[in-house]
């Protein structure tokens, strides 16, 4: 069970971070907070920030801290001030977001295993990106 307090504690995703997909394109994306109980994060294709193609969510509820995208659901198993690691409750994968400075973001996920019995795995590493204007 975690606390509101808590929750607070994922206060490091906020801002404007760019990335590279494990395809090799950038992307861009902003997480906020628009109320007490939800972070949310919004894709960009680019910098401008303008138009975004994809979103999740992440709430706060009787206790539990909960991320959405789209049909997938994880629910938090550890939230510290520098990082949070989600299980899954119907999704493929369990990820973990680590705040490495003020500028530095990592997204390492994890899921199943492939055919041959690996499990798998990818970190994104995100930088910040500071609006000048």
């Amino acid at each position: 069970m975690f606390s509101l307090d808590d929750f607070g504690k994922l206060h490091f995703l906020e801002g404007r971070w760019k990335g590279e997909s494990p395809d090799g394109k950038e992307f861009y994306e902003q997480y906020d907070r628009p109320d007490q109980r939800t972070f949310r994060s919004r894709r960009f294709a680019n910098d401008a920030f303008a138009e975004h193609s994809d979103g999740s969510t992440i709430t706060f509820l009787d206790g539990e801290v909960l991320s959405e995208w789209g049909q997938f659901t994880w629910r938090a198993s550890e939230i510290g001030a520098t990082h949070a690691i989600f299980a899954p409750v119907n999704a493929p994968s369990q990820f973990t977001w680590r705040r490495i400075d003020d500028s530095t973001l990592e997204a390492h996920q994890r899921w199943s295993t492939d055919g041959d019995g690996e499990e798998q795995q990818h970190t994104i590493r995100m930088t910040k990106v500071i609006q000048v204007g």
